[in-house]
């Protein structure tokens, strides 16, 4: 047992965890706060913007975990995931201001309609189609989604063009109750920390949950799925099923993921999530990494700070800050990201970081993942073997 617990794996999520725990009073620490600013080298400082930042990265991290469980696991695309987005946070506002739900039930709830929905009324009609047109079939939800919500038989419900708008939640009172009888009044958690655990644990879960499923039996049937239909088939997968229930489990994961995204931005209108969000969700999912919960990370991180870094790389590169309106060029810089990101690292994000950790266990597949770099190591493969007067680069026209 301790040894089980000493191991790096254990001790690396056990300080992960200690430091998500943490965060969001680090604004306040010195060192952290600012106060500190002669360090001579650098100075790091958390503010409480960042715990916002950190709350919306694990509503990210829902989000592109149902895009990766669709187009990484199974191999379905989907140009309408924002859509499933949407209506997730408008059941769960729904829920709340019309009907009274709690709103912990109420994002239950929407997370479990919106996985029926995404099950049947997509997923089964899409089990029939495959590969560009079910990403044309899925686009056209994106587009009618926000006209539906302004419809007049349901504006009653959706408040039309205006949305639905709530107060900042705050923290139950027997939580401050019991963490002041634990700390003597020392800790106390207000409504902008109690929103951070409550999406960071749920998104902590709900990854759980996703890592057992891809390795359980449905896992390696949506695995056979994705690399080939006819094969998976021919092994005696269900396709039509298994496709209609990578959507229902995609878009239960997403409805989770839009009723937290109503939760922290206490609102939600019909143009809140739009076809370029869909379009991010899968440059996120590529960029991070097909088919794996790091991948994931990597992808929410990219959705949480991507507008941040793009408006900060005029002051990070020359002669940018002179380019008028340079913030619209963030179409170009995603779609070059995409180009760069395919071409030499196709497995992600993640994928260099796994096969570094080949690299450092010693393994005979730790060869970085850069097909750029193919050519060039074919090269110099030849070069090394006509030096050494041989034939055949592997050897095989050695002389006897």
């Amino acid at each position: 047992m301790r040894r089980a617990l000493l191991q790096p794996r254990v001790l690396w999520f056990s300080l992960l965890g200690v430091v998500l725990i943490v965060f969001p009073y680090a604004h306040g620490w010195p060192l952290f706060d600012g106060s500190i600013n002669n360090l001579g080298f650098f100075t790091v400082e958390i503010t409480e913007f960042r715990t916002f930042n950190l709350t919306m990265f694990g509503v990210w991290f829902l989000v592109v975990m149902s895009m990766n469980l669709l187009t990484g696991s199974s191999g379905q695309i989907s140009l309408g995931h924002a859509a499933v987005v949407l209506v997730g946070a408008y059941t769960t506002g729904i829920l709340f201001v019309e009907f009274g739900v709690p709103l912990a039930l109420a994002v239950i709830v929407a997370g479990v309609f919106t996985g029926v929905v995404g099950g049947v009324l997509i997923g089964l009609p899409g089990a029939r189609l495959a590969g560009p047109y079910l990403a044309i079939a899925t686009f056209s939800l994106i587009i009618t989604m926000p006209q539906i919500l302004k419809l007049n038989g349901i504006d009653s419900l959706t408040n039309g063009a205006l949305g639905i708008g709530i107060r900042p939640v705050e923290a139950p009172d027997f939580v401050n109750d019991v963490l002041g009888a634990v700390t003597g009044g020392a800790v106390a958690v207000d409504g902008r920390q109690w929103i951070y655990y409550m999406t960071i644990g749920t998104a902590v879960l709900m990854a759980v949950l996703l890592w057992n499923l891809t390795r359980s039996r449905i896992g390696r049937a949506f695995v056979a799925l994705r690399d080939s239909e006819i094969g998976a088939e021919q092994m005696g997968v269900n396709v039509p099923f298994y496709k209609a229930l990578a959507f229902g489990i995609s878009s239960f994961y997403a409805g989770i993921g839009g009723g937290l995204f109503f939760v922290v931005q206490t609102f939600v209108a019909p143009e809140s999530l739009r076809f370029n969000d869909s379009i991010l969700f899968l440059l996120a999912v590529v960029i991070g990494g097909l088919g794996s919960i790091l991948g994931s990370v990597f992808g929410a991180l990219f959705l949480a700070f991507q507008a941040e870094l793009i408006s900060n790389l005029p002051d990070w590169i020359p002669g940018l800050s002179r380019v008028r309106d340079f913030e619209r060029l963030s179409p170009v810089i995603y779609g070059s990201l995409l180009i760069v990101t395919i071409l030499t690292f196709p497995r992600g994000l993640a994928g260099i970081v796994q096969s570094v950790r080949s690299l450092g266990r010693g393994g005979r597949n730790g060869a970085l993942d850069l097909p750029l770099l193919s050519p060039i190591r074919g090269a110099l493969r030849n070069l090394s073997a006509g030096l050494l007067g041989n034939s055949d680069s592997d050897g095989r026209g050695k002389k006897e």
